[in-house]
């Protein structure tokens, strides 16, 4: 015969609602995790949900710990048993809080914006940054998350099956309709507070707090001024060879270091943002330097500034090559006329740079002074007609800044089989539609923009290309959310993105073997 739970040995109203509203929550972000699309905005709504989970445990938890009835402990049961039920309630807890930590921090490390409960636009309920944009980072805190979400989901179902199974069916106690099963354990609530604990001190302490050694970033900038002025000094705003000799000697001072990582770039924007808000592109730190900062000259004159967002900025004095053939820019800036004016009359590269001395992100800007600029005459630009490559009127594939033969060194034996490779994933990249917001009108849907058009981008992008539609993230549809992709169709791009993939590493390979000057650091195994 079935016993009845005497109401005083139930939890309370309170504890018994923030047990079925975390329930909810948790089963409607797996839903979205592992459906996305099946509502429109799902992936916003899952970022939503995700941070509410957090602030509902940390209430949960708080109520628990100084104001909640729990039952008293059901007697009988193993002591083998009441140890494991008080470590998995304690991992529960401990999950709960992680798993959103973890998907904030995998946010803020891509560089994408999170408000507290979603609600865009207004500013005041906008998530800070702590780790800053740090690509690598972004993939591994994800298998951590992954790792995290799937160990809460296996806690979860052993819960279950404990207070149906265990409880209902086998010792037909009141643990199951006292509605939170296995609250009679006594070592909880410290097990909950290190738990807490150790979930908010990830959360709020951001990396550089780690550091050890204080970054110089006033002897840095002296040195990055001077080795820019040194490769790429002033010229003709029109002078070819300036700009061919500039891709060849820049990153090879102390620019080189942040050759091997990847970088935001972008305009001038306003201070109030978040790093996160801005709409910028990302470039891999090498291809960052030949395509973009070589068409700037470099005065040698800097600045050092505290920037509103903890990073220091450093100010360099440069001017942009305004009058070049339409090859030597890596994709048609005239595309806006705007955005060309803004290129011209730009008299300062600006470089965002944490206490280590990484830069997170760099932007062009008007702020500085046009002393040095010499004699400036604005270049009208025809209008982009749309076509990211073509042949010029002697039959040369431009722009030729962005093929591979600018890339590498000119005997470097891999750059047949790496154009033939860029060119199958080009088209498997345009049947999948990814290239349709990896555009610079992309930047409407995405504030961190990843372009793809040229072999340039495209190495610069490729991993993290891999990694997203494996992963299931790309491409989205109007509403953000991912598009599924056919089996075939998936297949194929990652075929042809890890030939192309295998190419790059070659090509590299071979610049390290045979000691070219800007070759790229061999990857490192993780």
């Amino acid at each position: 015969m079935q016993t009845q739970t005497a109401a005083g040995n139930t939890y309370d109203s309170v504890s018994i609602a923030f047990h079925w509203i975390t329930v909810f929550l948790v089963l409607a972000l797996f839903v979205l995790a592992l459906f996305p699309g099946i509502v429109k905005g799902s992936i916003a709504l899952h970022k939503t949900l995700g941070t509410t989970v957090f602030v509902v445990v940390v209430l949960r938890l708080l109520w628990r710990l100084f104001k909640a009835r729990l039952p008293r402990p059901e007697t009988g049961v193993p002591l083998l048993l009441r140890l494991g039920a008080k470590a998995a309630h304690a991992a529960l807890y401990l999950l709960l809080l992680t798993v959103p930590v973890l998907g904030y921090l995998y946010l803020d490390a891509k560089g994408l914006p999170l408000y507290l409960f979603g609600f865009e636009g207004v500013e005041a309920l906008e998530m800070p940054s702590a780790v800053y944009y740090d690509r690598k980072l972004a993939m591994t805190i994800y298998g951590w998350k992954q790792v995290a979400a799937y160990g809460l989901l296996t806690l979860i179902v052993m819960h279950a099956l404990a207070a149906i199974v265990y409880h209902s069916m086998m010792r037909n106690d009141g643990v199951l309709r006292s509605m939170l099963p296995r609250r009679w354990r006594d070592g909880l609530p410290s097990a909950a507070r290190a738990g807490v604990g150790a979930a908010l001190l990830i959360a709020l302490v951001p990396s550089p707090v780690f550091s050890q050694a204080q970054f110089d970033h006033s002897k840095y900038a002296a040195e990055l001024a001077a080795s820019l002025a040194k490769a790429c000094p002033m010229a003709s705003p029109a002078d070819v060879a300036a700009h061919d000799s500039c891709r060849k000697n820049i990153g090879q001072g102390a620019e080189a270091s942040f050759r091997d990582y990847h970088i935001l770039f972008g305009g001038q924007q306003p201070s109030r943002f978040w790093l996160k808000d801005k709409k910028t592109s990302v470039f891999r730190g090498d291809i960052y330097q030949d395509l973009y900062m070589s068409l700037y000259m470099y005065t040698g004159k800097f600045r050092v500034q505290k920037a509103p967002d903890g990073l220091t900025t450093i100010g360099i004095e440069a001017y942009f090559r305004n009058g070049l053939p339409p090859g030597h820019y890596p994709y048609p800036f005239w595309h806006n006329e705007k955005k060309w004016l803004a290129y011209e009359q730009s008299n300062e590269m600006r470089f965002r740079i944490d206490p280590q001395g990484k830069v997170v992100f760099s932007y062009r800007a008007d702020v500085g002074s046009e002393d040095r600029r010499g004699p400036y005459a604005h270049v009208p630009r025809s209008m982009f007609m749309g076509n990211w490559m073509w042949r010029d009127d002697k039959d040369v594939a431009q722009p030729e800044v962005t093929l591979f033969s600018g890339m590498y060194s000119g005997d470097n034996p891999n750059l047949d089989e790496l154009d033939a490779s860029y060119r199958k994933m080009a088209i498997a990249f345009r049947n999948a539609d990814c290239t349709v917001c990896h555009q610079p009108e992309g930047h409407r849907k995405m504030n961190k923009l990843t372009l793809l058009q040229t072999p340039y981008h495209a190495a610069s992008a490729i991993d993290a290309v891999l990694d997203e539609v494996r992963t299931g993230k790309m491409p989205v549809d109007d509403y953000n959310d991912p598009k599924p992709l056919p089996a075939e169709l998936k297949a194929e791009l990652i075929e042809h993105g890890e030939g192309f993939k295998k190419y790059l590493e070659r090509a590299d390979a071979w610049e390290r073997e045979h000691n070219r000057p800007k070759a790229r650091k061999a990857p490192v195994a993780n």
